[in-house]
């Protein structure tokens, strides 16, 4: 789905496959080439209908790069939505796994969904609101683990976990940990659990 289709006149679609087709076509668009030259007209191209027709979904750019990024929230917590772990550390320890994998693996729609312009200067509140879900997770996952504490502490130990967790994504993502005798080859599971795990211990005390 890389390159350019000439749209057919005589093809119809129904208006919300349409929708479901153009979100997708965005969403690998992304995935190979980065969210900052897509445009709607140029979707309308991938997809093979004419330029107007996006339109009705997508009144501008913007839109479009919102219903993209609320397809990678949905993927990133769909697996841990209600989930419970028999051993608090371990759920947590997946959690993180998966954020980091996910990071790892879509690292265009990662960054279309926390390092864009639907970010910064301003948090777009569909985004605001798919984060504050996350961060909703990420909070039960964090206060399961060590002792229960007030609220006000439990929300600096959420904030510091999740800033060791976000950093290590983005130090990770940037290639900026260096192999060394001490910490070995950054990309290796080993690695990341074991940081996970130093993580872990320090929110707990």
């Amino acid at each position: 789905m890389t390159g350019d289709r000439v749209a057919d006149p005589n093809r119809s679609y129904h208006r919300d496959d349409l929708r479901t087709q153009l979100v997708e076509a965005a969403a690998d668009y992304v995935e190979h080439h980065g969210h900052e030259d897509l445009s709607v007209r140029k979707l309308a191209q991938v997809v093979g209908v004419s330029p107007g027709a996006p339109y009705h979904h997508f009144p501008d750019r913007r839109s479009l790069l919102i219903a993209v990024a609320l397809t990678g929230y949905d993927r990133l917590l769909g697996t841990h939505r209600g989930e419970t772990s028999a051993l608090p550390e371990d759920g947590l320890m997946d959690l993180s796994r998966h954020f980091i994998a996910f990071a790892e693996e879509n690292p265009r729609i990662f960054s279309l969904m926390y390092e864009s312009e639907l970010t910064r200067p301003f948090l777009e509140p569909a985004i605001a609101k798919a984060q504050s879900e996350g961060f909703a997770i990420l909070r039960a996952a964090v206060s399961s683990v060590g002792e229960q504490i007030p609220d006000e502490a439990l929300g600096f130990r959420v904030a510091a976990y999740w800033s060791l967790l976000y950093g290590f994504t983005l130090l990770r993502s940037n290639r900026m940990l260096q192999r060394d005798h001490e910490i070995g080859e950054p990309e290796g599971t080993e690695v990341v659990d074991a940081v996970l795990r130093q993580a872990i211990r320090l929110v707990k005390d």
